[in-house]
């Protein structure tokens, strides 16, 4: 072998396992994709350096090309529905505050946002919050608020959301015990 080609290897491991490394490490789903697919792309170097031509071939085909496609698609398919439970009269959000409202009947609402979310193909995301609807609102990152008082629970959404109408319809067939109203956000929130 000769000695221009001494290290190449070692260079091509040590890249894999920082490739590999920032896969894991990344908290951008998107972004640990493509590192995986620059992992298999480098791991296909290997292959042909150490003398595997066809493994190679087969690597950087299917394992950084249509794996890579494959995952960057099921990635564009994923979409979160996030709902902002409000509540501002507790004075810390704790484990035992969320237990406390699993088992009421705002949880069996929201059991019932979450089965509709699930039907549809979202991934209901949970957040709950000692944060005014006003402060929510202004921070814009929801898909739908669900604020307690003492007048009962409020169901809140973009009047251009489609899915606010449906979740209304659905909770209307499914909980008639329920007693959360729905406000569309264009009206006045009060």
């Amino acid at each position: 072998m000769p000695e221009s080609f001494i290290g190449i290897d070692s260079v091509l491991l040590v890249m894999s396992v920082v490739l590999a490394a920032a896969a894991v490490w990344t908290r951008i789903l998107r972004h640990a994709v493509i590192y995986l697919g620059l992992f298999s792309f480098l791991c296909s170097f290997l292959y042909l350096f150490y003398g595997a031509p066809d493994v190679a071939i087969a690597e950087a085909v299917i394992g950084s090309g249509l794996v890579m496609l494959l995952y960057l698609t099921a990635i564009k398919r994923y979409r979160t529905y996030t709902v902002i439970v409000s509540d501002e009269t507790v004075e810390r959000i704790e484990d035992s505050t969320m237990r406390a409202v699993t088992g009421s009947d705002e949880g069996k609402l929201l059991t019932e946002i979450e089965n509709f979310c699930i039907s549809r193909e979202l991934e209901p995301e949970l957040v709950f919050t000692r944060k005014t609807v006003s402060e929510v609102i202004e921070d814009g990152r929801f898909d739908l608020i669900v604020h307690r008082s003492d007048e009962g629970t409020r169901i809140m959404g973009r009047s251009d959301n489609f899915l606010v109408d449906e979740l209304e319809m659905v909770l209307i067939l499914h909980a008639s015990e329920q007693t959360a109203s729905f406000v569309r956000l264009d009206e006045e929130v009060s």
